[in-house]
């Protein structure tokens, strides 16, 4: 007689039920709305693109708004230079007139702008999204190429529009302001003549004028200097030369400052975000039975370490109950790609060991190796010598010529970027120096450093002797090799082991000894 079991009075279930439905953030599923009208669903789809867009460039115009002490330092250069030459003589229709021709400039660059947005939208990225209704893929390559650069043109045009018209309106503000002191002065001028006396009142009620002569504080430093050096000569030129470079070198020096604290500043604010080393928190949910969706498993923890826990616990569930294997929701394969069968380029570098006493203490041949995987390649890929050329040569161009060396030391570092095939140990002198090999190695397949995966590893508690050990042997005393840890190691050749019972096929050599070399030069 079979046996049957009510699953709805298990533990599990009945908590389940009483606990009700559980949302874990970053595993939800879609949510898919089914609407037979064609017309309907595209009109939706399209509005819902233009309002995630829209959401999308004022977060990015927003962020031109971000205080910055170079931006703050060239606003007030610019309010600086117009206060210096600004007429203070000038009469109110000039002023006005002055004003009214930057409107009608800066109304021009308002008209550039909106043009230049204008057509990436009409002729960019709405074609991008008709594309999307037939075609998602190619609509979303379409969508991605124009959207990058209508973006790029827009955040330039919007910065410069900006710029000019925070300056505009700092000197209208100012143009403004002194217009309405002068005339509440000029409107007391009887006042000021019995105060002061009866030229007093003439100058007030002759300042602003038609017949008044213009007045800056540029022009007043010219004729201070033509009445105290004349118009040319030694000191003219001294005193003329002298002003004008210390002014250009506080602007620059300025700017220096300002960009130091702006530097100072976001890397304080990249240091409270970066990664932990362990990665981020994260949830995760496994399905390891497709036949039965309902039943999950639910784990979270760093990312380093729930790796290793997903794989143990599907490899778990399947000894166990015998069950197909599901999928994971939450980490993508990439993270975790399989890189012991992917071809691997190995690069040697060597230094000639001492055998001459004369030369100094015997040692021993100081070496070291650098290796990565081809994660983009398969056996498949060296079925003939095309990729097999360009990868030697690539070699030959950033380790031959000259031949690359590398200062080994004895302190470590490390660089893992297992999704890209890197996992170097590099003993060497500085991070700096390790930041330089890593770099040079990443540029064979085009591949920029990323800093935060470069680390610095342990360091030796006991430095090793450079004093040669000596030992006898039947009455004669010999001295042991002194084994180097620091020195000169010089690139010598480049092999690729594809897999297992396949020779190493040489990509480069520059001893001479080695057969069968891809490439040897020009």
């Amino acid at each position: 007689m079979a046996i049957k079991l009510d699953l709805s009075t298990l533990t599990s279930r009945v908590i389940r039920s009483n606990v009700g439905s559980r949302i874990i953030k970053g595993i939800e599923g879609k949510i898919e709305k089914k609407n037979d009208n064609g017309v309907v669903n595209f009109l939706g789809w399209a509005l819902g693109g233009l309002a995630s867009l829209g959401g999308f460039l004022l977060n990015k115009i927003g962020g031109l708004f971000t205080f910055s002490w170079t931006a703050f330092w060239g606003w007030f250069v610019a309010a600086k230079q117009f206060i210096w030459n600004f007429n203070w003589n000038a009469t109110d229709e000039e002023l006005n007139a002055s004003v009214t021709a930057q409107w009608n400039a800066i109304g021009g660059q308002i008209g550039g702008t909106l043009g230049n947005a204008f057509g990436y939208l009409a002729c960019g990225i709405l074609p991008g999204m008709v594309i999307s209704v037939f075609n998602e893929p190619l609509g979303a390559v379409v969508l991605a190429k124009v959207g990058e650069e209508a973006l790029e043109e827009l955040m330039q045009n919007l910065g410069a529009l900006f710029n000019t018209a925070l300056r505009l309106g700092t000197q209208i503000l100012i143009t403004e302001t002194y217009k309405n002191v002068r005339k509440l002065i000029k409107s007391n001028s009887n006042l000021i003549g019995k105060l002061f006396g009866k030229n007093a009142k003439k100058a007030v009620e002759a300042w602003g004028t038609k017949s008044s002569k213009p007045w800056s504080f540029a022009s007043a430093n010219e004729e201070f200097l033509d009445n105290t050096f004349g118009s040319d000569g030694f000191w003219r030129n001294l005193v003329e030369e002298a002003q004008e470079e210390a002014d250009e070198a506080c602007i620059e020096a300025g700017y220096v400052v300002a960009n130091a604290v702006d530097t100072y500043l976001s890397a304080q604010m990249l240091a409270k975000e970066k990664t932990p080393v362990l990665g981020h928190t994260r949830y995760v949910e496994i399905t390891p039975n497709r036949e039965n969706p309902e039943e999950r498993i639910v784990l979270g923890g760093s990312e380093e370490l729930l790796k290793p826990v997903i794989i143990q616990t599907l490899a778990t569930y399947e000894q166990f109950n015998g069950r197909d294997l599901g999928l994971i929701y939450g980490t993508p394969a990439a993270e975790m790609p399989e890189r012991k069968y992917k071809p691997e380029v190995v690069l040697k570098f060597y230094q000639r060991q001492n055998k001459d006493p004369l030369k100094g203490a015997i040692t021993e041949k100081l070496t070291m190796q650098i290796s990565f995987r081809l994660m983009n390649k398969s056996k498949a890929d060296f079925a003939t010598d095309d990729y097999l050329k360009l990868l030697a040569t690539k070699i030959y161009q950033k380790f031959a010529t000259p031949p690359f060396k590398i200062h080994k030391a004895k302190q470590t570092y490390i660089y893992c970027d297992f999704e890209k095939g890197y996992q170097f140990k590099l003993d060497t002198t500085t991070q700096a120096e390790a930041r330089r090999i890593v770099e040079q190695v990443l540029d064979i397949q085009s591949h920029k450093v990323d800093d935060n995966l470069l680390k610095i590893g342990s360091k030796p508690v006991k430095p090793v002797s450079t004093i040669p050990e000596k030992i006898t042997i039947r009455g004669k005393v010999e001295e042991l090799p002194v084994r180097r840890k620091e020195g000169i190691v010089t690139f010598t050749n480049a092999y690729l082991n594809v897999g297992v019972n396949i020779p190493p096929i040489n990509l480069v050599d520059l001893t001479g000894k080695r057969r069968d070399v891809v490439y040897k030069g020009e």
